[in-house]
């Protein structure tokens, strides 16, 4: 017995250095499934009913005290399927479904702000998180303002190789301004004639303001990207973003609106995008719904779409919730715009399949389990 006990001590005082090296690492995510009935309204792709997965991800991330009122601070974040329609983030060269393709970094905090290194969410696309009441689900407005093409390296994305500066928050107001080098261009530079241009040589920066006090928030964005690096015959591409909340009693309504000008490089082709939504909480239900307008590409007619999404949201404790969503899209003639994309699962029935004057349709129930 006496050897047992020497032996387990022994044990302890070993393991106790390895606890106390991982003690402050914070373990968190979030499991997002839903049963859809998705109608791409395309003669190949009719309605079909599928489980996805909808920003399914997990988070290891922890912090250091410097001393003077420093701290070091990182994050690993990765998105995951759960059968093969989940999110994947191949955009500005993330892998699919791989560890660190969430937002993944490192930097220092402290009363001058905070300062990272790394993979992290444009302050720009932060501005339509804050007023989209379909995050994640069918209805995400992301549907209409992730406006793109062939050149584009795309907003609302989560630019790799980014280098973030955000301020403290005085009385509610802060800001934060990101560059972003070495871009994804495989799509800049792949409509070029010669096919030369180097790859990674496009960059960009963002910049935002919000301010959040009490019912109000108020929120301004602008964000560019240099297309001319990687093809002289490409425009930069940039969009204008304002976005706007406010909460009176059990109502909360927000609103969004954009330009975007140069659209993938391609100069004049400019568009706007506005949006309004509203939810009404009843004790564990919220009630929501939004409509978004994509305008005419450049003018050029039957290039528009609009966008109409109803739900209820219905939390079962503090962590879960049950989700309940509607939602559909007119396309003019000449527009292609989806209804399930965004933060939704990749599936068969999602935005890769919009066609030029489909109107998408679709029904969701999900739950939503954050740990």
């Amino acid at each position: 017995m006496q050897k047992k006990l020497i032996a387990l001590a022994l044990a302890s005082a070993f393991a106790a250095p390895a606890f106390a090296a991982t003690s402050n690492v914070d373990i968190s995510g979030q499991l997002n499934l839903s049963v859809d009935y998705l109608d791409s309204d395309t003669v190949t792709n009719g309605g079909n009913v599928g489980v996805s997965s909808n920003a399914s991800n997990i988070i290891f991330k922890g912090s250091e005290d410097l001393g003077g009122g420093l701290k070091a601070l990182w994050q690993i974040q990765t998105y995951f399927s759960t059968g093969g329609t989940g999110n994947t983030d191949s955009t500005n060269g993330g892998a699919p479904d791989g560890v660190s393709s969430g937002n993944t970094f490192v930097g220092l905090g402290g009363g001058f702000g905070t300062v990272i290194l790394g993979k992290n969410e444009s302050p720009v696309k932060m501005l339509s998180r804050k007023t989209d009441f379909f995050g994640n689900q069918i209805g995400d407005s992301r549907n209409l303002t992730s406006v793109g093409g062939t050149n584009s390296a795309g907003f609302d994305t989560r630019p790799n190789n980014q280098v973030a500066y955000t301020t403290p928050s005085m009385s509610g107001l802060s800001g934060t301004v990101a560059y972003f080098s070495n871009m994804n261009t495989t799509a800049a530079v792949s409509g070029t004639a010669s096919g030369d241009a180097t790859d990674n040589s496009v960059d960009g920066w963002a910049a935002a303001g919000n301010y959040e006090n009490g019912p109000l928030m108020l929120g301004l964005g602008y964000e560019t990207h240099n297309l001319s690096n990687a093809n002289a015959a490409l425009s930069d591409e940039k969009v204008l973003r304002l976005a706007a909340g406010y909460a009176i009693g059990n109502f909360k309504f927000t609103g969004l609106y954009q330009k975007a000008d140069d659209i993938a490089g391609i100069n004049g082709a400019d568009r706007k995008v506005w949006g309004l939504g509203a939810g009404y909480n009843m004790g564990n239900i919220l009630l929501k719904a939004q409509y978004y307008d994509a305008g005419d590409l450049n003018s050029v007619s039957n290039t528009g779409a609009q966008m109409y999404a109803i739900g209820a949201d219905y939390s079962l404790s503090k962590r879960t919730k049950l989700q309940f969503a509607y939602a559909a899209t007119d396309n003019d003639s000449g527009a292609a715009f989806s209804a399930f994309g965004g933060g939704h699962g990749d599936n068969p029935y999602s935005g890769a399949n919009a066609t030029a004057g489909a109107n998408p349709t679709g029904f969701s129930m999900g739950v939503v389990h954050n740990f």
